[in-house]
């Protein structure tokens, strides 16, 4: 492995998805966004005073083939089958992974969407896939002030364990009378 290394600099050149390496990056397109606010103020005229950035998104397409680039010998389909396979638990498992190009390194991006596509052209999955960086939200502690958790505004706002008023029961306690009468007595 190691000539095989050598004669093609194949040492950590190999694109990844995951723990899925591609036998060929076709595209990578990194796309970075941002909103910018609009507000119209009485003349009519627009103001933005705030840009707020979007998390980052990757798109690639690559190729992944039967064969063994590192051996030249055939994986064969269970190669195929098994980058399928791992492609549908990436999906499942809806966790983070590290994406290897030749351009960058990805860490902690989310797969969106996967096409793998099939065809008669031989033993190979033509893959297009959509990630997009996972931005998670980090704890912050403050002291509050002393002033500022102080009752400032005590008789305003009600009390705290004051005596409430009984609620009376306005229901009759009496069982209500009928209007009916009872016949009583033989059929003529």
């Amino acid at each position: 492995m190691a000539f095989v290394t050598l004669l093609f600099d194949l040492a950590g050149k190999q694109s990844m998805l995951g723990s899925i390496p591609l036998d060929a990056l076709l595209t990578e397109e990194t796309e970075l966004t941002a909103s910018v606010s609009k507000y119209a103020v009485e003349d009519g005229s627009v103001i933005s005073d705030h840009i707020a950035r979007e998390p980052e998104t990757l798109s690639l397409s690559g190729v992944i083939t039967a064969a063994s680039i590192y051996t030249f010998l055939s994986g064969g389909r269970s190669k195929l089958i098994a980058a399928k396979d791992a492609l549908r638990q990436i999906h499942e498992r809806r966790q983070p992974i590290t994406i290897v190009t030749g351009a960058d390194i990805y860490q902690n991006y989310a797969m969106t969407k996967a096409a793998i596509t099939r065809k008669n052209e031989g033993e190979k999955l033509d893959v297009v896939c959509n990630f997009q960086k996972i931005v998670v939200a980090k704890l912050r502690q403050a002291d509050i002030p002393a002033d500022k958790v102080a009752p400032s505004v005590q008789g305003k706002a009600g009390q705290t364990g004051a005596a409430t008023g009984k609620v009376s029961d306005t229901r009759s306690q009496t069982v209500p009378s009928s209007n009916l009468k009872v016949q009583t007595g033989s059929g003529t």
